[in-house]
């Protein structure tokens, strides 16, 4: 099997950090060799997969000039996932290039199935990192049911529209939906784009359970609905099936789509009734 890398991204604060975490705990349970690839400046991607193992320095054990840059380190977490942090410290002014960081010989002598990057932000950063230069890479998009959230949805799924990027569409995760009306919505946002999400994960005190632990959903509750909801997760991002192709907004539509939502708001907000029917 080609090592595949999966970027999981979307706007900061939708839930990016926590998806990944979990789809590369729940693709590692289903068998799967796993690299797991954290960004941030405090390299706090990996905690949940590793708990209290320490990060260590990868120098010597990698490409040189990617661990060099990227101040790499690593530790074995959750069924043997490779967490690497490839945070840049205070002194380094950039991220290495996606391309380079693919290329790391710790990466390649641990022969993973999926390489899972954590990497959150505006589509104009994102896909400028990924230049991935011929690897083989899948973009997977976490929104939740808020305005700034689906607004840079629409803008990543413009990007995908676009037949020149290396990068493909691999699906879109509806993360944190709390109840029927936020299921409305953002199901109505799919529809009109052209999408549908390959999983909607609800609102769930345990994911804050996990991260008092430091563990992920599917380490500490494994038997619970959430697990189930990302083991599916990963089964569908496994089958590497090919979502059709997005239809995002133009402005004037967007603007008209969420002048309607806010009428159905306001409606629900005071009592109204539409079509007959009663709210």
């Amino acid at each position: 099997m080609v090592t595949e890398h999966l970027v999981v991204t979307g706007k900061s604060g939708t839930g990016v950090s926590t998806t990944a975490v979990n789809l590369s705990a729940a693709l590692a349970e289903q068998g799967y060799r796993v690299a797991h690839l954290g960004y941030d400046r405090r390299r706090l991607s990996t905690g949940l997969l590793r708990g209290i193992t320490p990060l260590e320095p990868a120098c010597g054990r990698a490409d040189h000039h990617a661990c060099q840059d990227a101040k790499a380190h690593c530790a074995l977490g959750f069924q043997g996932v490779l967490c690497i942090e490839c945070g840049v410290d205070d002194e380094a002014e950039r991220l290495p290039e996606f391309a380079q960081v693919c290329r790391m010989e710790l990466i390649a002598s641990f022969k993973p199935d999926f390489v899972v990057h954590d990497f959150a932000g505006e589509p104009e950063y994102v896909m400028q990192f990924l230049r991935n230069d011929g690897e083989a890479t899948r973009l997977f998009l976490v929104a939740s049911a808020d305005f700034a959230a689906l607004t840079t949805l629409n803008e990543y799924l413009g990007v995908m529209g676009d037949e020149t990027s290396a990068t493909q569409f691999g699906g879109i995760v509806a993360n944190n939906i709390s109840g029927p009306f936020f299921e409305s919505l953002v199901d109505d946002f799919m529809r009109q784009t052209g999408t549908s999400p390959l999983v909607s994960i609800p609102r769930s005190l345990m994911i804050s359970a996990g991260e008092y632990v430091n563990q992920s959903v599917l380490e500490s509750a494994p038997q619970s609905h959430l697990s189930s909801v990302y083991r599916k997760l990963a089964r569908l991002v496994a089958q590497g099936l090919a979502p059709a192709a997005p239809r995002p907004f133009d402005a004037a539509a967007y603007m008209a789509w969420l002048q309607k939502w806010n009428d159905i708001t306001e409606e629900l907000e005071h009592g109204l009734v539409r079509d007959g029917a009663a709210i």
